[in-house]
């Protein structure tokens, strides 16, 4: 049963007849309710985009809100997770046969104008993962201040850990985390920086890992 809040052009929550009612994020919205007809053929095509959607959507899903936080500016009318699929669509797979895979180097969780570092690194020592960059880099809009957002995934175990605390001018963050020691390490570390006021971010670094265990001191 649909009601009507604001008289008869007002916006309503629920089902009335063929129609639903409903709001999201502050917007009301009226659709109709799906036909069910026959279903057809799908093409190998259409499987495949779908895998392509299916696995870029489960992969952002963890890190919805520090995608929120890279693609404010973009997220009006959408999520940040729907925007990051959106911006990294076209560029996110490696297709080979029926296998399709992420292409982790070229993804992004931020997208904007604010200058990134520079001469980033990124190794696993012990139990801690260890990040450098270039904190003096001058650029467009930069500043001292800026906040480092750091994000691990651990490819193998299909898991992330992520740290937001670390200062542009201290050159570096580290995240603890004893699932750091467990071989094989298979991962990705990525780089973006936020401003004090969260209204500009950079674009996403990524960062080669060295791991430290397997060169002798």
């Amino acid at each position: 049963m649909g009601i009507i809040k604001e008289g008869i052009n007002g916006p309503f929550r629920g089902k009335a007849g063929s129609v639903v009612g409903s709001s999201w994020r502050k917007i009301n919205y009226i659709k109709g309710l799906p036909s069910f007809k026959n279903k057809r053929n799908v093409s190998p095509e259409q499987l495949l985009e779908r895998e392509k959607f299916a696995l870029l959507n489960r992969f952002f899903d963890p890190v919805s809100s520090l995608l929120e936080i890279g693609f404010k500016q973009f997220t009006g009318r959408a999520t940040g997770r729907n925007v990051a699929i959106s911006h990294n669509y076209d560029h996110a797979f490696l297709v080979e046969g029926k296998t399709v895979t992420l292409n982790y180097p070229v993804l992004q969780f931020s997208h904007g104008s604010l200058f990134p570092a520079g001469d980033e690194r990124a190794w696993v020592d012990g139990d801690r993962l260890r990040v450098s960059w270039d904190p003096e880099t001058y650029g467009m809009g930069r500043s001292i201040d800026d906040t480092a957002v750091l994000i691990y995934y651990d490819e193998i175990r299909e898991l992330f850990s992520a740290d937001s605390k670390a200062m542009r001018y201290e050159g570096g963050a580290e995240i603890k985390n004893g699932r750091f020691t467990l071989r094989p390490l298979r991962s990705h570390v990525w780089l973006f920086f936020v401003n004090k006021a969260t209204k500009k971010v950079s674009r996403t670094t990524y960062i080669p890992l060295i791991d430290e265990s397997t060169h002798e001191s």
